[in-house]
């Protein structure tokens, strides 16, 4: 059995899946390295903890090596983000510190493929610093002896996994193999113009999803034939999605009881189910099954008007170039009662920094991944994705993402961007329990497609699923 360190439910946690980093060229190949030079900047970092150059023997975090001029070294970096969606700009300011580390990066297609691709290159020892997404995978990864132990590490920079990343579920037979640094956070996409002249009043800044389905009702429009012009909303294109819902009510380990058994047949998921359907046949939702079959995205149809909202988590990096004709708003991820705790308000950590267990320069890349998980973390939301990291300085974001917050203000309510894209010092959702995991996701994507396509009603397939994945949890055990 394999079972991570539990922790509880802490304020940073990590999501079961990715999202929505495919998309990328699987072969994309830069190098970055600034001029030699003997010294560099001092000073603090961007957080207001820890110093830039602090002796381990000071008891402050170490986030940038005292000797971080005269180190040297290659490091091969394995990312599913291209060079303008934050990587460029990481290795530029990484090498503004360690200037004579060399940083060569190769983009990967976070798909099944190309998650293949990158566990061939790593057996082949040609990885030495990899983003490694969800529990899947990076559970496969550090199992398999393919990560390398940074226990002693951390601990020689007091780093400690629950003051810098919030939390330590993430380990394995007691070592830590990776920096849970970075995450996605859930939330309402909202057309603000569409909303404000449906007379919707203020955005809310907490409801149910009777509530939000309501406003879906009244933000979906028919064109003089009686079909719809304008979908109310949507769930984010991933098969899976639904499930989050159960992840913001449960907080902890969705696909099991507090046995350690599957949880199917936990009365939620026939609500949570069952309520997208029903959504998808009012016609107040645009169909999942759509999105499926012509592997359309939810930010696409969004961005271009066809829906008026939807459930998100990777827009930010999109919008600039689709360059909408209209304003972004966000609301915060619904709840399935109402004032129940909203796991689903905070950074959920599911993209995990890790040094290759047969790294070429086993210090350099300790080095580059340190500061991706920190200090440079903030470069994730370029990605559209989130940073973990307790010492975030916000304030870089909006330039980060947009240009400026001038620029940003000619797309998004920034005010609203703040509270619930990047959310920090939220509540959210986190595993620590994986037993057959992989094997039940896999179910859970192969019975949500039958309902979907209308091949099982929601009863049977969750009845099957329950059997299937209990199947799968004890022949692991």
């Amino acid at each position: 059995m394999k079972k991570l360190l539990a922790l509880g439910i802490t304020v940073s946690m990590v999501m079961g899946i990715v999202t929505g980093c495919g998309g990328q060229k699987t072969a994309e190949t830069k190098t970055g390295q600034a001029e030699t030079k003997t010294e560099t900047a001092s000073g603090t970092v961007s957080a207001e903890k820890g110093t830039e150059g602090s002796p381990a023997g000071s008891g402050e975090p170490v986030y940038i090596d005292p000797d971080a001029a005269n180190m040297t070294g290659t490091v091969r970096f394995y990312t599913a983000f291209a060079g303008a969606n934050g990587t460029d700009a990481l290795i530029e300011e990484f090498n503004e510190h360690y200037p004579n580390i060399t940083v060569e990066y190769e983009v990967y297609k976070n798909s099944g493929d190309g998650n293949v691709s990158l566990d061939t290159a790593m057996m082949a020892g040609n990885v030495d610093v990899l983003l490694t997404f969800g529990v899947k995978n990076t559970s496969n990864r550090w199992s398999n002896g393919m990560l390398m132990d940074i226990t002693d590490r951390l601990k020689a920079d007091n780093l400690d996994l629950v003051k810098e990343w919030g939390t330590d579920v993430y380990t394995y037979e007691n070592g830590a193999y990776v920096f849970p640094s970075g995450g996605i956070s859930l939330y309402i996409a909202i057309n603000q113009d569409k909303w404000d002249a449906a007379g919707l009043g203020e955005v809310p800044d907490s409801w149910t999803w009777d509530e939000y389905l309501d406003a879906c009702r009244t933000l979906t429009e028919k064109d003089a034939s009686g079909n719809v012009a304008v979908y109310g909303g949507s769930d984010f294109n991933q098969t899976d999605y639904w499930t989050y819902s159960a992840r913001q009510s449960k907080g902890v380990n969705v696909y099991y009881d507090a046995e350690g058994n599957a949880d199917f047949d936990n009365p939620i998921f026939k609500q949570i189910l069952k309520r997208e359907v029903d959504a998808e046949t009012e016609g107040i939702w645009y169909s999942k099954a759509n999105y499926l079959a012509d592997s359309t995205k939810s930010r696409d149809l969004f961005l271009n008007g066809t829906n008026a909202t939807t459930v998100e988590s990777i827009l930010t990096r999109y919008i600039t170039a689709a360059d909408p004709q209209f304003r972004i708003t966000y609301a915060p991820y619904p709840v399935n009662q109402k004032d129940e705790t909203n796991y689903m308000a905070g950074v959920v950590p599911e993209d995990f920094v890790a040094v290759a267990s047969n790294a070429k320069d086993p210090d350099a890349a300790y080095a580059f991944a340190k500061y991706l998980a920190t200090v440079g973390s903030k470069y994730m939301f370029a990605a559209g994705h989130a940073s973990t990291w307790t010492g975030l300085d916000s304030s870089d974001i909006l330039d980060i993402t947009f240009g400026s917050k001038a620029e940003a203000e000619k797309y998004i309510d920034t005010e609203a961007f703040n509270k619930y894209v990047i959310a920090s010092n939220e509540p959210a959702y986190s595993e620590d329990y994986i037993v057959a995991y992989a094997d039940i996701r896999s179910l859970v994507d192969e019975y949500t497609k039958y309902v979907l396509n209308g091949e099982m009603t929601v009863d049977d397939a969750l009845a099957e699923l329950q059997e299937n994945a209990q199947k799968a949890i004890d022949d692991a055990k």
